[in-house]
């Protein structure tokens, strides 16, 4: 559906372009290289823009890269079943060092949740040191995809804050 309505949108450009090649006169087209033909926010999720250059007929559509953090944004993204079952997925795949001495404390994270459901640029805010931040990144990296954030009806990358909690010890006792 998204496909066609992409397609369909190329193509009235396309015929558009061709309309306005042969009734504008040379020196107005030498005046105007692009023109923004089109800016819906919510015609699709990933077009944001479309322009065009009369002198080659090429359509170039822009994509919404924006960040938006997580409290101007209408629907937040979220896991599928929930933040506890997110946090049990990270319970059943965070591996502790191997070290004897107890590690425990609380790892802080941020992330993007991408327009896909993935996770990307994934960093550590507050490492509790002995590889704990190294795991969560590793964890977060193979994390199940996440349901999309969205704003004004439109699939937005979003910017996620986590906090993680880390007791080596509670994990032998299990």
């Amino acid at each position: 559906m998204r496909m066609k309505k992409t397609l369909m949108l190329i193509l009235i450009l396309i015929g558009f372009t061709q309309c306005n090649f042969f009734t504008e006169t040379k020196a107005s087209k030498e005046e105007k290289t692009e023109q923004n033909i089109v800016k819906e926010n919510n015609f699709e999720e990933s077009i944001t823009e479309a322009n065009i250059s009369d002198s080659d007929n090429e359509v170039q559509i822009k994509e919404d890269t924006t960040i938006y953090a997580i409290d101007s944004i209408d629907v937040k993204p979220d896991f599928e079943g929930g933040i506890q079952k997110f946090q049990k997925y990270i319970k059943n795949n965070f591996f502790y060092p191997e070290e004897d001495e107890h590690v425990k404390g609380m790892l802080e994270v941020n992330f993007v949740v991408e327009k896909d459901g993935n996770l990307s640029n994934i960093k550590v805010i507050k490492d509790i040191g002995h590889g704990t931040g190294n795991e969560a990144i590793r964890v977060l990296k193979k994390a199940p995809k996440w349901i999309p954030a969205t704003n004004n009806h439109r699939l937005v990358r979003t910017l996620y804050y986590l906090s993680i909690p880390v007791d080596n010890h509670q994990e032998q006792n299990l």
